[in-house]
């Protein structure tokens, strides 16, 4: 997003100051013993014929303020190193040290919550850039032409929209599906069939991670998943044996979240042996 698109949708979110109307709730949500509420007004538009929407999404804000909080003790974290090493007289060059705090405030987006300075280098909530994160978690803005939507409709076909983008990144991704070029229509069939199962195969994935509070995304959960890796053991004489590895701490979870316990696989047929 542009530095002049990121502050409009500042102002258009800093001008929300009028009611909110409460969305109903998706078959996900209802699911919860205490449903996160999504919220929405119009305000003022500076387009004309361009109508504009401010979302609060209490899923949203939960998620995006964990995420600050974990990425700003991180932040935290290095830059108090930093100021030991002034202090101690290890670190003097201006260049050096302005360096060094760059180098920290460009990961884990630092720059948008903190600031320093170089006077006995100290470092600080940015009074400008801390406010405006503040402001913006678990909020969103949607524009539209429609001049007859209902601002509760322009929620829920915004949200529609995303599912569909969300499935089509599935149908992509999930399996790493290449673009393949098919002949006959049972080929495409095939094809559209574990795309679309790849896509259900996530959402299942989501929806069991939710309900276990795990703070994982299903891409997140899979990539972590390829920790788990099943190992064939030759055991000499012809015979071998299959294992399988227990992955990271993050791939644990995830199999707990699913209900996954037993990784034993059955062992290989041996070499003719018949498979009934």
């Amino acid at each position: 997003m542009s530095t002049k698109a990121g502050q409009l949708q500042f102002d258009y979110i800093q001008s929300a100051t009028g009611p909110w109307i409460e969305c109903p709730v998706g078959i996900t949500a209802s699911e919860r013993s205490t449903a996160p509420k999504t919220l929405v007004q119009e305000v003022v538009s500076n387009k004309p014929g361009v109508r504009v929407f401010v979302v609060h999404s209490e899923d949203r804000l939960a998620y995006e303020h964990a995420q600050r909080v974990k990425a700003m003790g991180r932040v935290r974290t290095k830059l108090e190193a930093l100021a030991k090493r002034v202090a101690k007289g290890r670190l003097k060059a201006a260049e050096k040290i302005g360096a060094a705090a760059a180098a920290i405030l460009a990961r884990n987006h630092g720059h948008r919550s903190y600031g320093w300075s170089y006077t006995d280098f100290r470092f600080f909530e940015h009074p400008v850039h801390f406010t405006r994160e503040q402001a913006y978690e678990g909020k969103y803005v949607i524009q539209t032409e429609e001049p007859n939507l209902s601002a509760v409709d322009a929620v829920r076909l915004y949200k529609e929209l995303s599912e569909v983008e969300r499935a089509f990144a599935s149908l992509k991704d999930v399996l790493d599906m290449r673009p393949i070029y098919h002949h006959t229509d049972d080929r495409v069939e095939a094809h559209v069939f574990v795309a679309a199962l790849a896509f259900l195969l996530h959402r299942a994935i989501e929806k069991k991670l939710k309900a276990a509070r795990l703070d994982l995304s299903a891409t997140e959960a899979l990539i972590a998943l390829k920790s788990v890796r099943v190992v064939d053991i030759d055991l000499g004489n012809g015979t071998s044996k299959r294992s399988v590895t227990h992955g990271t701490q993050r791939a644990a979870a995830v199999l707990r979240a699913l209900g996954i316990a037993d990784l034993d696989p059955p062992t290989p047929p041996q070499p003719g042996q018949i498979i009934v």
